[in-house]
């Protein structure tokens, strides 16, 4: 018995592909759209009975129980937990024959739980653990060389981290970009360059802008970069509240990181910041902390075309001295 769990449901579904192998006498159970407790319910019988009953034609059976997003550990109706638990004492207490393999898949299930506790005994745990953000982004990175020379190609040298800031960290929306980035490359050519990310790769379903994309790009003092991951963030409901809020922010990390007043601040994010340093003096980030927390204070204020004043303001900062 296997039991996969976490948010990247490309990770878990590879898992649990691996475990159902290669698919002799399968059963599914798909509750992705079981949104209330009858239907929930309906589900766990469901999975009880293909358990319950043995191979008939073929050597042996495999029931895979997927997407199960009510394991314990999300919201939860009661008698949708009493019944999980029921199930998983019965499984405890007469675990699938040697004939028999049962394979359950969900986003999240709280390990603490007396269902985990009873299934710990005879089944195999695999958790894929939420990152946080930069974590998230790193992985991803790695993710995507990896896809990437499994495709026959490499990324030019800051190619990937452009590929994953427009992607996102979700694995399948890599996979299938890492796809589409082969086909537009081509045959003859196995580098993947900043151009061509701009050119084929898009935002994966559901993937929100990270804001970091928008910092990054005012690091690097690349303006062009800055103003396209600008503009895939909604300038509706705060926008220039929050860019501004962000950005000051950003400029006050650098100014005390350029000061040696680093405590507290995530080893990742600081040795990156550090190297932004060498494209910005003293002067010039007080000077941008400076205009930002001004136009927050407009932002704030309610100031008309305060939104366009993002912009504006991004080019001033940005430009190098003497332009």
């Amino acid at each position: 018995m296997h039991v996969i769990v976490g948010e990247d449901e490309f990770l878990v579904s590879a898992a649990a592909k691996k475990a159902v192998g290669d698919g002799v006498g399968l059963e599914v159970v798909d509750s992705a759209n079981s949104a209330n407790a009858e239907q929930q319910l309906a589900d766990i019988r469901a999975a009880d009975d293909s358990v319950s009953t043995p191979p008939f034609l073929e050597p042996r059976k495999t029931t895979w129980w997927r997407n199960v997003h009510f394991l314990p550990g999300g919201r939860v109706a009661e008698e949708v937990k009493v019944a999980l638990e029921r199930f998983a004492a019965r499984i405890a207490a007469a675990p699938p024959p040697e004939n028999q393999c049962l394979v359950i898949s969900g986003p999240r299930l709280l390990k603490t739980s007396l269902f985990a506790k009873t299934l710990a005994p005879v089944a195999e745990f695999v958790v894929f653990a939420a990152e946080k953000p930069w974590e998230a982004a790193r992985s991803a990175v790695v993710r995507a060389i990896d896809f990437a020379a499994d495709a026959g190609f490499k990324f030019a040298p800051g190619a990937a981290e452009r590929f994953v800031a427009t992607v996102g960290p979700d694995t399948r929306s890599i996979a299938s970009e890492i796809s589409k980035l082969r086909d537009y490359l081509g045959d003859g050519c196995d580098v993947a360059r900043a151009a061509d990310v701009d050119a084929v790769a898009s935002p994966g379903a559901g993937v929100e802008p990270e804001v970091w994309s928008v910092t990054d790009a005012i690091g690097r003092r690349d303006l062009s970069a800055a103003l396209d991951a600008l503009s895939k963030f909604d300038s509706d409901g705060g926008f220039a509240v929050f860019v501004s809020g962000v950005v000051e922010k950003f400029f006050r990390q650098l100014i005390d990181i350029s000061a040696g007043r680093t405590d507290g601040m995530n080893p990742y994010a600081l040795k990156k910041n550090q190297g932004f340093l060498r494209n910005w003096s003293v002067n010039e980030l007080r000077a941008a902390r400076y205009r930002f927390m001004t136009l927050r204070e407009q932002a704030v204020s309610g100031s008309a075309s305060v939104d366009a004043l993002v912009a504006t303001t991004l080019v001033r900062t940005l430009r190098r001295p003497g332009r």
